[in-house]
Formats: C-alpha cells, structure tokens, sequence
C-alpha cells in the first residue's frame, strides 16, 4: 500500500514561523512599490495591537491569525467595517507577496504528493489534474488517503482557501475542485463522492433534446448559414467565426429556457419566430432582467442584437424588425444609462492612461519587457525564469504591434509570424489576414531591434524550456497546445502589478501604445488609425481624441511660454537701444514695459 510518509497528519508547518515584526522586515526587502509596501506594513501592525499586545512578537502563522481576528468585531477594534474588511485584505496581500517572493512557505507547496495521491495524480490528463491540484495537496497534507476523502475534509478545505492560501475567488476555487473530483469518483469504484456547495441560483437551462423537433432543425439550418460562404448570393455577407456562431447558439438557448420559465409552452415555440417575436424577446430579456436583479447585463445586450439577424432571416415583416430594432436600442441605452457610461473609453481605461502623464510611469511601462528579461537573467534556474521572459516578448510585441489578445496568442510561427530572408538581410514580421481580424482587416508588422533580439533569444534559449514537445506555437502550453488566453492575460496582469503596482490587461497595453504615440505626436491621429487597423478614423478619434486635446492644449501652452520668453527679451533689447540700459533699473519690468 502507498502512504503519504513525508507527514503524520500533522497539517500546521513544524518549522518555527517569524513573527509579525519579522514579515513587516521583510516586505521592505521586496520588489514592489513604496506605498504598497507601506500599506501592508501598517496593516501588520494594526493586526498585532488588535490580536496581541503591539509588541509585533505575534507568529505569523496565517490561520492563528484569522482565528483570532474572527472573534474581533469592528467596533471591538475601534474600526469601521469598511476599514476593518480592509485590513484583513492587506493582510492576506501581506502574506501572499512574501510567499511569492519566497520569504514564507507556501502552504500549497508544503506537501509534495507522494504514494497513492501521486499514483492518482499521474493518471489524470492535464486540466483534472489543474482542477484538482489544490485538493489533493491539502487533502496529503492532512494525512487522508484518496478513499478516505469526506465532507469533514472540504470543511477544513473551506478554512485554508479562504484563511490560509487566502484565495481571492475561493468559493470557485471550492466548486471547480469538489466538481472535478466528483467527476473522477463517478470513474472509480473505490473513490467516495462529496457533497457539492449548494448552487446560489436554480438552474433555468433547457437542453436542445428537449426542444420541439422543428425548433432543432431551423437552429441548425441557421447556424449553418452563418458560418458557410455564399458563392453568388450575397457574396457579401460575413462568415463568422465558429466561436461567434457558438454565442448564437447559446443566444437562443437563452432565449428558449427564459420563455419556457417565464410561462410559454414549449409546444408553442416550433421555430425561430415564434421564439424572436417582438412580444416575446421583451418576455424573455424581462426574466433576465429579474433573474440579474433589476440589471441591464452584456448577455441581453448581445441577445437583443442577434434577435435582429434572425429576425431578417425568418423574413419578419418590416413592422416587427421596428420594433426588434426599437428593443435593441432601449436595451442598450438602458445599460448606459445604468453605467453612466458614454462611447469610446472606460472611466477605468481612461484613469490608466491618464497615468502617462507622469513621465516616470510612461517610461517604467515602455521598458517593461527588458525589465522582466532582467529579472529572468538574474535567477535563470527558478522554474519562472522562462515564463518571465514569455511575458516580457508579449508585452513587447502588444506594444509594438499594438494587436488584440487573440491575434497575440495564436501567433504561428513559420506563418503569422515568420522570418524572411537570411543572414544580416534578414527580418521577422507578423502577419495577420482579414479573416482573423476582429474588423477584417489584413495587418502587417516588421519587427525592429530589440524587438528581434528578445524574440530569437526567446526562441533560442526560453521556449524549450517551457514546451519540450514540437510545437507551432510562438507561445505554447506545456503540452504543445496554443497558451490558454486566459492564461497569458493573467501572466501579463500579474507582471504589470508587480513592477508597476497596476495590473493591465493584454487590451490596455493596445490602448497605451496608441496613446503614448499620441503624447508625442498630438496630431498624429491617422497615423495611429492605420496602425491600430481601424476601418474609420472616427473610432480612433473617439477613443484617443481626448487625450489627443489635452497634449495639443499643453503644446499650445508651451508655444504661449516660448513667445511670452521672445517678447521679454525683445522688449529688454528695445529698452536698452532708448538708452535704459544706463540707467540703475535696466531689467524688464512687466507693469512698467508692457502696461
């Protein structure tokens, strides 16, 4: 029989813990911004005079720490519970930083698997054992072998995600990992099953099997109409994108379990139309309306919108397309009004790119990607090391190309992205065709460099490392597959934050390119419409014009100085011609000279 001998169930860390005192010592010594660090700091601290005496001579053992802050009330700690929740969070943030930085142990690394959880582990494939890595750890560590699994064990589970590994999202941590277990136990005899959370909404979903037999067919029919090309009939109607025909699906999957639930037989849904009539979209966005709590959300947006294309291929009257038309607009113009929201950029996209104005930040942003190659080059041999440098060539290229997530990731090489020529004539370009464009726009992008320079040492030195396996892929997975974009947009989030103290998103970097082109180059608007690959420039004017005024509002105030500065010394020169330079007061007196 296998055993977990590298513990005897004991699950707290039998190495002594530092204290409180020790971890505010050490946040000094980590790589992150001032504030930040004083932030955590001085939440520490708090934490000990509430918990302790104030000595800072608390352990820091993270659980110890919860318990007792559990059994302290706001008004206890003479805090409000605004400022109280934000204590804990800093908290947490505090130890998180120092495990990452490797000052504390990681409960999650603590136990390596051995015997039974190791033999269980090696037969799953790649995503269960993801699903279910942090499960199975915590599970070793208490000393509980695989057919010994219980809902006692989720119950200290829900404890350490949530007070010790301080997971932000640990109730979807728990579901995703009780779900993924359950599915591995339904394939094994000797694997009891556990009782899943209860779901916190009742599910409304109604599987296609269910649907009227006509109802399937006129979906299919019009699925397949919009993903296959026309030769002669409206040639010049878009083929959508498998994924894009995918949402269409799920739109009227939306649309038919919201009616069925909302009081509509199912008999009398036996088409398109009878699901997308006027009367009956607005029944069916009113019970998304109540199911989102009064909320206008994206998903009846895009509902409402994708009613209309149905809607013409169903041949509706023109009366009812109206009217679908007049529900679209209201929905939307609903939403906004609920966000305050106007066309063209986010309050919060535009709160970040509002930070350039500082040159510092501008400056730490555009040398980002050699930041984070230096750090890779610095400890080459830790198992981020490659990751780093993979972050550090995406950043690179976003800023450079200025391309969306998706053609980012799925670049090809030898394809998307490929070499030309040989020898010093040679050079690197990315390519994208219209089809894979969001705008269906062809884009061409020579690489320059430094650029190049961090791509061929990637190639060369990084890449094996990170997919042994054959791949096509400029930014393969571990087991030869394209990156996950998820996974790259958090990569790129979580280095941003690191170096920079914001997290920004694969998106946002598109934005900053552009708008650290338009600081510099106020009036360059079509330029950078070009290069972004907008069809009409009134989209780029829309996104980055106001900060396109406020750069030519700050050239103009800089021209005002420079002319204010001529006009000086011009009238000091005219004063000293008529012979006031003889005089004691020979200097440029504004009241006097000018007034």
């Amino acid at each position: 029989m296998h055993t977990n001998n590298h513990n005897n169930g004991q699950f707290e860390q039998k190495n002594h813990l530092p204290s409180i005192g020790d971890m505010r010592e050490a946040l000094l010594r980590c790589d992150m911004p001032d504030e930040e660090i004083a932030f955590m700091r001085s939440a520490l601290k708090r934490v000990d005079e509430v918990i302790a005496q104030g000595l800072l001579d608390f352990p820091a053992n993270e659980r110890l720490i919860f318990e007792r802050l559990q059994q302290v009330s706001p008004a206890m700690a003479g805090m409000t519970d605004g400022s109280f929740a934000n204590l804990k969070s800093r908290t947490r943030k505090a130890f998180r930083t120092l495990r990452a930085q490797g000052k504390l142990s990681n409960p999650r690394s603590r136990f390596p698997l051995t015997g039974e959880w190791r033999a269980l582990q090696a037969t799953l494939n790649v995503k269960t054992q993801r699903a279910t890595s942090r499960l199975f750890h915590f599970a070793a560590g208490l000393g509980v072998l695989p057919h010994k699994m219980s809902d006692a064990v989720i119950e200290r589970f829900v404890l350490h995600l949530r007070d010790e590994a301080m997971v932000g999202d640990w109730e979807g941590t728990l579901r995703s990992s009780i779900k993924a277990w359950n599915n591995l136990a339904a394939s094994r005899e000797d694997l009891p099953r556990l009782t899943p959370p209860p779901v916190k909404r009742t599910s409304y979903w109604i599987p296609v099997e269910e649907w009227p037999e006509k109802l399937v067919s006129e979906l299919k029919a019009f699925l397949e109409f919009l993903s296959t090309p026309s030769d002669f009939v409206d040639r010049r109607r878009k083929v959508l994108k498998p994924g894009t025909v995918k949402q269409y699906r799920h739109n009227v999957s939306i649309a038919v379990s919201s009616l069925v639930h909302s009081g509509v037989p199912m008999e009398e849904l036996s088409g398109l139309g009878d699901v997308f009539r006027p009367v009956r979209l607005d029944r069916a966005l009113g019970f998304q309306r109540k199911r989102a709590d009064g909320r206008i959300t994206d998903q009846m947006v895009q509902m409402a919108l994708r009613a209309l294309v149905i809607a013409r291929w169903c041949n509706f009257a023109q009366d009812d397309i109206e009217r679908l038309e007049d529900i679209s607009f209201n929905v939307r113009q609903q939403m906004r009004d609920e966000r305050g929201s106007r066309r063209g950029m986010t309050a919060k996209n535009r709160a970040l790119l509002d930070r350039l104005d500082d040159q510092r930040v501008a400056d730490q942003v555009q040398l980002l990607p050699f930041t984070l190659l230096d750090r890779a080059r610095k400890k080459p041999d830790r198992r981020s090391a490659p990751g780093l440098v993979r972050t550090a060539l995406a950043i690179e290229i976003l800023l450079i190309c200025s391309v969306r997530r998706a053609n980012l990731v799925d670049l090809e090489l030898g394809k998307s992205i490929r070499k030309i020529g040989h020898g010093k004539d040679a050079f690197w370009v990315i390519e994208r065709d219209g089809v894979e464009v969001k705008n269906e726009e062809d884009l061409r992008f020579k690489l320059d460099g430094p650029t190049v320079e961090l791509l061929e040492l990637y190639l060369r030195d990084w890449r094996p490392k990170l997919c042994p396996h054959p791949s096509p892929w400029l930014f393969p997975a571990a087991d030869g597959t394209c990156l996950d974009p998820r996974s790259m947009a958090r990569a790129v989030g979580a280095q941003s934050k690191r170096v920079l103290g914001v997290a920004i998103t694969p998106h946002q970097f598109r934005h900053i390119s552009a708008a650290l082109w338009m600081k510099d180059n106020p009036e360059g608007i079509f330029t950078i419409s070009q290069h972004l690959g907008h069809r009409d420039v009134n989209t780029t004017r829309r996104y980055y014009a106001p900060p396109q005024q406020r750069q030519a509002s700050r050239h103009f105030q800089e021209h005002i100085l420079r002319s204010r500065e001529t006009a000086r010394i011009r009238i000091k020169r005219t004063t000293r011609r008529k012979g006031g330079g003889s005089s004691g007061n020979s200097g440029f007196d504004e009241r006097r000279d000018l007034l």
